[in-house]
């Protein structure tokens, strides 16, 4: 089984408002970094293809120069959970979207750490979702401090006003069974967040199940009526 991601994020948080049991998770080796994912792709175009294997198992790191622009520029905010990440933040990832009032901009998903596999209800400072246009660091997000999440892989306006949904991933890891779900996360413009749209199984396998069934699939989601739509796809094992 390969089990995406460098660090598996915990799914306590994000599958129980699935209504989805929550699993341990596990650390891989490092893998290629990812690329960004496309901001805005038209109505029932494809958002997230969970086929590609290059992309399950991407590394969510941005680049050192990246990294340097993203301290510089959230220096002058205000936001006490910014301050709380203090200048040594890890950066989970990267994606091109929109803000209504800011029009074209880049997210990054700021954490204090990578989310630690060991950890299923981590104590950490909140994570933040930071808006750049160009060098300049025009908004932040606060997510809920008990929730961890590995990668922000995209993101996309679901429903049409002009800000996009900021898509963020969580894997869990148990007795064979890998569980990859997906939070698109609303951004309010005072600076707080909430869970648009959670899906549970975006990828899933048990192929390395020790008992009962063991099979694979994975999800495409497509952007129809102001909501991600899935669709499975069943892959074979081995």
């Amino acid at each position: 089984m390969t089990i995406p991601r460098t660090t598996l994020a915990s799914l306590a948080v994000l599958l129980a408002a699935s209504g989805v049991a929550s699993a341990q998770t596990a650390p891989t080796a490092p893998k290629p970094q990812a690329t960004t994912q496309a901001a805005a792709p038209p109505a029932g175009g494809v958002v997230l293809d969970y086929r590609d294997k290059k992309f399950r198992t991407a590394d969510p790191a941005v680049a050192a120069g990246d990294k340097a622009k993203l301290v510089a520029a959230v220096a002058p905010l205000k936001s006490e959970a910014v301050r709380a990440l203090g200048r040594d933040f890890t950066v989970l990832g990267h994606a091109k979207g929109q803000l209504a009032r800011q029009g074209d901009v880049d997210f990054y998903l700021l954490s204090l750490a990578r989310p630690v596999a060991a950890e299923p209800f981590p104590k950490s400072a909140a994570q933040v979702i930071v808006a750049l246009k160009g060098d300049e660091a025009v908004a932040s997000y606060t997510l809920p401090a008990d929730r961890q999440y590995a990668w922000l892989v995209g993101a996309v306006d679901m429903d049409g006003d002009k800000t996009s949904e900021v898509l963020l991933e969580g894997s869990g890891y148990n007795m064979g069974q890998l569980i990859v779900a997906l939070a698109a996360v609303k951004l309010a413009t005072d600076g707080t967040t909430s869970v648009a749209q959670a899906i549970p199984e975006v990828y899933a396998d048990s192929c390395d199940n020790p008992v009962g069934a063991k099979t694979r699939s994975a999800k495409t989601l497509v952007l129809q009526g102001g909501k991600l739509v899935e669709t499975v796809h069943p892959e074979k094992c081995g």
